[in-house]
């Protein structure tokens, strides 16, 4: 379900729904292979997003804003450009997998680059109209400085914001401890190994 609801977010971080081969094990920062398959991305595929899951979130940090360990496998999925929407590149890390890659991840993060500032604002915009109808509630909050609107569901949280000419979606399960909280700590995490 929390698979389906990350799906969900088709605006800022995914394509076309379908999800790649899961990478099993244990966390690494070992790039998994991308959405089309072809190994782990080239610089040039998206220059200005991080090049595996620990880029993303180093496994440090990501067991700090929970405020405890997350075991299982990660999955790095590189997106594609979507020139429609202003998009220039995405990528999106699922952790905690089970060893077999099955199952929903209990933690997706998705970072997309666009064009321009004005065209990240719109697909912020686009993603929260469209998850506010499965939604249980929604609140505003505060990441890096950036408003952040935190949608809740059945199944889970997710944080949506823009900064500047990119977005980020964080979305926690409910088996993970007070989702909320976690999704707005990994935001803030996420954006400041990003960097500016």
């Amino acid at each position: 379900m929390l698979l389906g609801l990350a799906l969900a977010l088709a605006a800022c971080t995914s394509d076309d729904g379908t999800a790649p081969p899961a990478a099993a094990g244990s966390p690494s920062s070992a790039p998994a292979p991308s959405a089309t398959g072809s190994g782990p991305p080239s610089a040039t595929s998206t220059p200005s997003l991080p090049a595996g899951c620990d880029a993303v979130l180093p496994f440090t940090d990501l067991d700090q804003a929970l405020g405890r360990p997350l075991f299982g496998g990660s999955r790095y999925i590189v997106g594609v450009a979507q020139p429609s929407i202003g998009r220039t590149g995405r990528v999106t890390c699922q952790y905690g997998l089970a060893p077999n890659g099955k199952g929903a991840a209990p933690l997706e993060v998705g970072m997309s680059t666009y064009k321009d500032a004005a065209s990240a604002a719109d697909r912020v915009e686009a993603t929260v109209a469209a998850l506010r109808a499965g939604a249980t509630s929604q609140k505003a909050a505060t990441v890096a400085g950036q408003p952040t609107t935190v949608i809740g569901f059945k199944t889970g949280v997710t944080a949506v914001l823009a900064q500047g000419d990119r977005t980020l979606a964080v979305t926690v399960s409910r088996a993970i401890s007070d989702p909320g909280r976690a999704a707005l700590a990994v935001a803030e995490k996420v954006l400041a190994a990003w960097g500016q």
